[in-house]
């Protein structure tokens, strides 16, 4: 009866480590045409933030960062846009 365990135990694992590996792979990442015309760093990010009630005005918002490294307002935002 315990070798029936163990053989169970075992082949649970080598499942678990066999199988889970291949079923988690990703596909590969299909590339923009426009990716060949992009080059350097980008100016600026675009983030959306998210609301939280009793914070601030409590509207989600799109936000423009500066990341220009050469720009005064390096890291900063630079507009904010609510949205809800």
């Amino acid at each position: 009866m315990r070798r029936l365990g163990v053989f169970s135990a075992s082949i649970s694992i080598f499942l678990l480590l066999g199988v889970l590996p291949s079923v988690t792979q990703a596909d590969e990442t299909c590339q923009s045409p426009y990716m060949a015309k992009i080059s350097g760093q980008e100016d600026f990010v675009y983030v959306w933030t998210l609301g939280v009630k009793g914070v601030g005005d409590e509207q989600d918002k799109l936000v423009t960062v500066d990341v220009r490294p050469s720009s005064d307002n390096y890291g900063k935002v630079i507009h904010t846009r609510s949205v809800g």
